[in-house]
């Protein structure tokens, strides 16, 4: 009984443990307990980073928005307009891969492109006012950082390979070969293009705001004691 306690408690602590980095650097370097010059100080270096990213954000996004747009509604017509079965299945197979990274961009929007305008106007008249906007700007920065991280995710790179090759097999089963290389070819170049032109800076500046304020002191930590009646009690520790 005991030991199903304490597994029950270690799954407690975990989810606590998630709750808390999520908040950001805020609960990671004992925001609560920050002067209010601190807390300004903290808030001026987000907005400013933020905004060191919005128009990298703003061109990246509108850019691929439009390539995606004009590429899904172009090559479609095309596709429909062309009496040549060869040129009808090579843009049609890049009409909707178009079609598949305009959704992407619209399911999963880039914050980036916004800068520091959802957390300017938050009011910061008081102690906690301040605190709440505080922890809002270090969750825009984080995920802006995580986003560029994901520049280099094996799962995005895999997908762009994954996603060409499909569509280079099919263009060469209804088409012709070198169709088939273009648009496979082609489509992982403009894949990879896609990801390794996102804004970069906010992973480094997320790294710098955790060294400004002390760097990351959380720690997980997780342990096994045994009982006397026999068992154990799986046990986890998160401090910060």
């Amino acid at each position: 009984m005991r030991a199903v306690l304490g597994t029950a408690a270690a799954i407690m602590l975990v989810a606590l443990a998630v709750v808390s980095t999520s908040t950001g650097a805020l609960a990671q370097t004992g925001g609560t307990s920050a002067t209010d010059a601190d807390i300004d100080r903290r808030l001026r270096f987000l907005e400013e980073r933020l905004d060191d990213s919005k128009l990298h954000g703003q061109i990246w996004w509108y850019g691929w928005l439009t390539i995606n747009t004009g590429s899904a509604v172009g090559l479609g017509l095309a596709a429909g307009l062309t009496d040549d079965n060869d040129d009808t299945v090579k843009n049609a197979t890049n009409a909707t891969k178009a079609a598949i990274g305009l959704t992407r961009m619209l399911i999963d929007p880039l914050e980036a492109r916004h800068g520091a305008d959802k957390i300017r106007d938050l009011p910061e008249a008081s102690r906690e006012q301040k605190l709440a906007k505080l922890r809002v700007a270090e969750d825009q920065l984080r995920r802006n950082a995580e986003r560029a991280d994901q520049r280099w995710s094996i799962a995005k790179h895999a997908g762009n390979v994954a996603i060409n090759t499909a569509a280079g097999a099919f263009v060469a089963w209804r088409g012709e070969t070198g169709d088939a290389f273009e648009v496979g070819v082609g489509g992982f170049i403009g894949g990879l293009a896609f990801l390794l032109t996102q804004p970069w800076g906010p992973s480094q500046d997320w790294k710098d705001y955790q060294a400004l304020n002390g760097g990351d002191k959380s720690s997980l930590g997780v342990f096994v004691s045994t009982l006397p009646e026999g068992g154990g009690t799986l046990n986890l520790r998160y401090q910060w």
